[in-house]
């Protein structure tokens, strides 16, 4: 979206703010529309005074603001939000669940998800060990006794590894899902 557009975009939102009486985000939409363009006013023969009032006192705080510390308010349109296209970190998700989120700027996150992916995913791979392990106990039973027992094991071993198997694929859909939106 061109830079106009969003400062189109925003005063129409500003003003959808005021009509519904809240001046607060209003005032929050002019801040950001101010950020966008210092020199942005409005047509006061078109504007109600109401608005008018609200959009200065958002000039009023963005002037105090860029005064106070303008590095971090003052928008430099050459610094990229990502270092890297969506595809990229699509494809980096994909082959590492996290990887994308990290390289996004988003470490905790990333790690969060690459560790729980990963325990998850061992968790999973295990217990269908046990679970293979079991089953071949409990085929193997020659005892009734013996056999109910080994099911009791088998049983609980599939539902651990079923258990684990879907935080693995939950996390990893939603590691995907997270970078594509």
């Amino acid at each position: 979206m061109e830079k106009q557009d969003k400062i189109n975009l925003g005063t129409y939102i500003a003003f959808s703010y005021v009509a519904i009486g809240d001046t607060l985000n209003a005032q929050k939409q002019f801040e950001n529309i101010l950020t966008l363009n210092a020199d942005y006013s409005l047509n006061e023969e078109f504007v109600s005074p109401k608005i008018t009032h609200i959009f200065l006192k958002a000039k009023e705080r963005i002037s105090f603001l860029i005064k106070e510390s303008p590095q971090y308010y003052v928008i430099n349109p050459s610094i990229s939000v990502s270092r890297f296209p969506r595809q990229n970190l699509i494809f980096k998700s994909a082959f590492v669940p996290g990887w994308g989120q990290f390289d996004r700027e988003e470490k905790t996150k990333g790690i969060v998800m690459g560790s729980v992916f990963a325990s998850s995913l061992i968790g999973a791979i295990t217990t269908y060990i046990g679970t293979i392990n079991a089953k071949d106990r409990y085929y193997n039973a020659t005892v009734e006794e013996d056999a109910l027992k080994y099911y009791d094991e088998y049983n609980l071993w599939s539902k651990i590894n079923r258990f684990a198997f879907d935080v693995a694929l939950s996390v990893y859909l939603f590691n995907l899902f997270d970078i594509i939106w």
